[in-house]
């Protein structure tokens, strides 16, 4: 658990509680004011930030790459994490589409972020709580459901990542589908105190939670689909959802399953 971050996150997230008081409808408001913000993709930022308007290929995508489908981008977990610093996106979510077969992919994109010296903060939003696993985390552990429902503080819930400097917070139960206005605004409130602590803030989430997502995205923030596009029907379906509520960038991150690690 960390203890010296965190402390003073939370001293962020009580001020910004109280500031706020008991104003539920002006609550509602943020949240809807949040779902209107559309982020753009990454690598098409990072196009425009380094390599400009007219780059024949986005900042960070190996030349001869098969061309991607008008508004889809692919990007390995390397090239993204570079792609981004050159950007003003420092948040990133994303969407694992086969988690089931040890495929995680904001896992994955956190850890190279990290080892590009940024300051680096998972959040894990699936209900199954997949990532505290492969992290070697008990299933029992605490994490954002606990904070939520105030049975754990914020240093109770943050965890050193073993191979590298990413801090991370399991999901302790949290089901974005099934929250409430005041969950949610919890929730921004504490991504808002990670983005003043953190470079970068990763968020994990399930697939079946894409109709959620709007509430979490604003003009800072880029959407990630962890696998290769028109693979399966499972991706498509993801990308179609994606477009259905309005996000047009889309991020393809390709995956590698590396045996024995964690």
């Amino acid at each position: 658990m960390i203890t010296d971050q965190s402390t003073a996150m939370m001293a962020t997230v009580d001020t910004r509680r109280d500031a706020t008081g008991d104003e539920t409808a002006d609550d509602a408001r943020m949240v809807q004011a949040r779902s209107g913000s559309q982020p753009k993709g990454p690598v098409a930022a990072g196009r425009e930030g380094a390599g400009g308007a007219g780059s024949d290929s986005p900042a960070g995508q190996p030349s001869g790459s098969d061309s991607p489908a008008a508004g889809e981008q692919i990007a390995t977990a390397n090239e993204l994490a570079s792609a981004v610093q050159g950007t003003d996106i420092f948040r990133l979510v994303v969407v694992s589409t086969h988690r089931d077969l040890g495929s995680l992919g904001g896992l994955e994109l956190a850890r190279r972020l990290s080892g590009a010296g940024r300051a680096t903060v998972l959040i894990d939003l699936t209900p199954n709580g997949s990532l505290g696993a492969r992290m070697g985390l008990p299933q029992d552990c605490s994490g954002y459901g606990d904070l939520l429902s105030g049975g754990a503080g914020l240093a109770d819930v943050i965890y050193r990542d073993h191979y590298t400097s990413t801090h991370f917070v399991p999901s302790g139960g949290f089901e974005l589908e099934t929250a409430t206005t005041a969950a949610l605004e919890h929730l921004l409130t504490v991504l808002d105190a990670f983005a003043e602590a953190y470079d970068y803030t990763v968020v994990e989430i399930e697939a079946l939670d894409v109709p959620e997502l709007p509430v979490l995205l604003d003009e800072n923030t880029a959407v990630v689909i962890a696998g290769l596009p028109h693979v399966d029907d499972r991706m498509i379906d993801v990308a179609d959802e994606l477009r259905q509520i309005g996000i047009e960038d889309i991020v393809f991150m390709p995956m590698l399953r590396r045996q024995g690690e964690g």
